[in-house]
């Protein structure tokens, strides 16, 4: 670690920019709400053994569609719901079409942001040109790369509550930590928990964790979120255990991250 690394973590862990940092107690509110919103359910495995799979609520039967933005090189995920019949639509402008051919697949060369202009569609928007009014199930899969806060800023709670599923890869939660940034993910969270529940959490190891005053988050989370008419389904009364069983390493030569049980365990 270099002098300027080791002097700016020495900063960060003396509070020296006070006005900035907090830890209490809006961080650990936002932490109690997320833990108080986790409920256990059934849970199965779609996509990859690795980075690019993620753990789903255990009601996909019904799911006629996926949006997913941020496609990049790998579509696993969106070829094994392909299989069960579901059709995905894919937005991506960082590359020029989807990662493999599939019938089911329909690609937008176009980033999601908030709003629809140039190489740039909003989450809204996309739906409409896709489906139209067609209100089928669906899930929403996002890795957008940190641009997810925008866009779920972006959205009214109505439009994030036509998805029976969310699951969303948040980036830079190291800055939590800042007073800013911890009020705009808990406006988002608190949108999120209008309709829907958390069912699973997974920290990325791709990015570490960062700790101040005993509390750790990691870097990435991938969070899933089921919406409540669907939870009653699937819902149990077994307790939370983190790793889930079907949880798998992102990256496989890293370490895993095991997530603090601030955040889940009551």
């Amino acid at each position: 670690m270099s002098l300027k690394s080791r002097l700016r973590k020495a900063a960060f862990n003396r509070h020296i920019q006070l006005g900035k940092l907090e830890t209490r107690p809006g961080l650990t509110d936002f932490i109690a709400r997320f833990r108080e919103h986790y409920v256990p359910c059934r849970l199965t495995r779609i996509g990859s053994t690795a980075d690019g799979g993620y753990l789903l609520p255990d009601a996909l039967d019904d799911l006629v569609y996926c949006f997913s933005p941020g496609v990049a090189d790998s579509a696993d995920f969106e070829n094994e719901l392909s299989k069960l019949g579901i059709r995905s639509f894919m937005a991506d402008a960082s590359v020029s079409q989807a990662p493999i051919e599939n019938e089911l697949f329909t690609f937008i060369p176009k980033f999601l942001g908030t709003r629809t202009h140039n190489e740039y569609i909003t989450l809204s928007d996309w739906i409409s040109q896709s489906i139209g009014n067609d209100t089928s199930p669906k899930v929403l899969q996002m890795d957008i790369e940190g641009a997810e806060y925008d866009v779920l800023g972006y959205e009214s709670a109505e439009t994030l509550a036509s998805f029976s599923i969310l699951t969303i890869e948040f980036h830079d939660l190291n800055k939590l930590f800042e007073k800013d940034f911890l009020r705009l993910v808990s406006i988002i969270f608190d949108k999120i928990f209008k309709n829907f529940s958390i069912c699973h959490v997974h920290p990325n190891n791709c990015c570490g964790i960062t700790e101040l005053d005993g509390v750790g988050i990691p870097r990435v989370m991938e969070v899933t979120f089921v919406r409540n008419d669907v939870l009653q389904t699937i819902r149990t009364s077994d307790p939370i255990t983190l790793p889930h069983p079907l949880d798998v390493k992102n990256v496989s030569h890293l370490e895993e991250i095991v997530m603090p049980e601030i955040w889940w365990k009551k």
